[in-house]
Parts: structure tokens; C-alpha cells; sequence
């Protein structure tokens, strides 16, 4: 099945000169959440040695605790322009051990710099561990510059950025919400290896209503050959 030209880019060329900068900002959130299948997700923009909040989709305290401790402990690594990933909050000694089940398993954490100054951080979280592949983790850093835009943009917008800005609400408006959904659905079986049962449980829904969706999106079921496990050695 031939894949889609890469959304990234297509919404990068589209978005970036958006004439609301939190809006902009926010629109990328939905982007990046739904291409990572992520639960919440927010912007923090970077006030000298203080971080705040600048747009967000779903997020809690937790999260806000969460990143306050991960600026304050690691701001380093986000100086040097390195993503922050964290597969497993209750495995992973950087950070504090969550008091409760509550909050994000897993969460990443990607530096925005204008030219060479840090000026943002964008966050993305899910409930379930390792929920990012080192191809996702790649694909959210290409929307720094988007992210960048939205918190550093001042002055009076150029008309080829308005003309940008309108051509994105096109998009949105004219595409249908299925397309959408058979996208996330796509992703979700690929990422999965075509465990039904286990996307099901994932969106909420039972088999019977996925088989439904692949039935109503023509999607052809893949059969996934599983790897066997290894014989344990004497």
C-alpha cells in the first residue's frame, strides 16, 4: 500500500506563519499528538531560568510537576539541544518515581531554539510505557521550527504567511474525519503487529467494532507473522 506523502512536511509548509501564535501552537500539539498516538501534550516557553506554559491539549498537574523537575534537573541537556525521553517513568533513575498510577508512563521532551537560543520546550506523554520509536522521537523534532515560530513570532504577518495559514484551515475543512481516523487506525495496527485485541484495548473499543472499521475503511488485514520465542538452553 503506497503511504501517504510524509504529513510532517506537509503541515510544516502549511502551518508555519499561522497568523494566532497560540493557536499555531496549539494546532501543532494535535498534530504531533496524533501522529505519536500521545495522551496530552503542551508548549513551555522559557523565561530566563523559569519555564511556562504557552499552549496545551490535555494536560494535569502531573505533567506540570513532571516537567518542572525535568527543567530543573536536566535543563543542561536541553541547552546542548537534546531530546528528553523517558520510556518508563517508574524505571527510569533521572526522575522521581511517581507517588501513585497517576500521570504519564512515558513522556518526551524535545528543546525549540530560534537561531541558537533555547526558547521553548515541546512536550508530549502517554499512559503506556515506550510509547515513542526513535522514528517518532525524530519526527516531533522537525516540528521545532513550528513551535519556535508560535512563541517567538511579534510583528505584523506577511501576506504569503496569511496565505499559508489560510491553505492549513483549508485542509482541516476538507478533510473528511475518516481519513483522519483511518490514519490513526493504520498506525496503530502497524505499531502493534496487527494485535487487534490489543488496539482495541488501546482506543477503547471492543474487536468486533476494529474488524467493523477495517471492513468500512477497506483496510486488507495483514497477518503478521509473530517471531517465535528462542528454546531456553539447558
Amino acid at each position: 500500500m503506497k503511504r501517504r506523502v510524509d504529513l510532517i512536511d506537509q503541515f510544516a509548509d502549511l502551518v508555519v506563519g499561522a497568523d494566532d501564535p497560540r493557536r499555531l501552537a496549539e494546532r501543532t500539539l494535535e498534530v504531533v499528538m496524533s501522529l505519536t498516538n500521545g495522551r496530552s501534550g503542551a508548549v513551555f516557553t522559557r523565561d530566563d531560568d523559569r519555564v511556562t506554559l504557552f499552549a496545551s491539549r490535555g494536560i494535569d498537574q502531573h505533567v506540570l510537576d513532571a516537567l518542572q523537575t525535568v527543567w530543573d534537573r536536566h535543563r543542561e541537556t536541553f541547552e546542548k539541544g537534546e531530546t528528553f525521553y523517558v520510556p518508563d517513568r517508574d524505571n527510569d533513575n533521572r526522575i522521581p518515581k511517581r507517588s501513585s498510577r497517576l500521570g504519564p508512563s512515558s513522556f518526551a521532551v524535545v528543546p525549540v531554539f530560534n537561531g541558537e537560543e533555547l526558547v521553548a520546550l515541546l512536550y508530549v506523554d502517554s499512559l503506556d510505557p515506550h510509547f515513542c520509536s526513535a522514528h517518532d522521537l525524530d519526527r516531533m523534532g522537525k516540528f521545532s521550527r513550528i513551535v519556535a515560530k508560535a512563541v517567538t513570532e511579534t510583528g505584523p504577518m506577511r501576506q504569503q504567511a496569511q496565505s499559508r495559514a489560510e491553505a492549513w484551515e483549508t485542509y482541516l475543512e476538507r478533510t473528511p474525519v475518516e481519513d483522519m481516523e483511518r490514519e490513526k487506525l493504520l498506525l496503530l495496527l502497524n505499531r502493534n503487529e496487527w494485535n487487534i485485541a490489543r488496539v482495541a484495548r488501546m482506543m477503547g473499543v471492543t474487536r468486533r467494532t476494529i474488524y467493523l472499521r477495517l471492513e468500512r475503511y477497506k483496510i486488507p488485514r495483514e497477518r503478521v507473522r509473530k517471531t517465535k520465542p528462542r528454546p531456553a538452553t539447558a
